[in-house]
């Protein structure tokens, strides 16, 4: 795996992943930025959901789960002084569907969280991450 990220102007940044998709990268205007894209802990926080959203979907396709949508809030906090690292993290899962089993939704939330998410567990070597959820019955 593999990521190259070239500076723009400023404090503008384009990367771009060995796949070949780009995201612009960019720092308050406080530190010359443009408000032109995400930061990178931002970044880090949208991995997260991502990864463990992709774990949950899956698992509960393949128990026949009627997933209509999913939502994953991250919310992290950081420490004041330098380096300012994550410390701690929650996620938030929503998922609605119809008929949805809580016991099955509940294992797949904690099956990623604990065991599956790559990114959950590099970062829960820095920052204590939390969890929960809600289901919604889709009407």
């Amino acid at each position: 795996m593999k990521a190259r990220v070239k500076w723009v102007e400023n404090a503008c940044l384009v990367a771009e992943a060995g796949s070949g998709h780009g995201v612009v990268i960019d720092g308050a205007p406080e530190i010359g930025g443009r408000n032109l894209g995400v930061r990178p802990m931002e970044m880090m926080l949208m991995g997260l959901g991502g990864c463990t959203a992709m774990d949950v979907l899956s698992m509960l396709k393949k128990q026949r789960q009627n997933v209509t949508d999913c939502v994953i809030e991250v919310e992290g906090t950081r420490r004041d002084e330098h380096p300012k690292v994550f410390t701690e993290i929650h996620v938030h899962y929503i998922i609605t569907g119809r008929d949805l089993k809580e016991s099955l939704v509940k294992r797949a939330v904690d099956l990623s969280a604990e065991t599956y998410c790559s990114v959950s567990q590099m970062l829960g070597k820095a920052a204590k991450i939390t969890h929960d959820y809600e289901t919604v019955e889709e009407r």
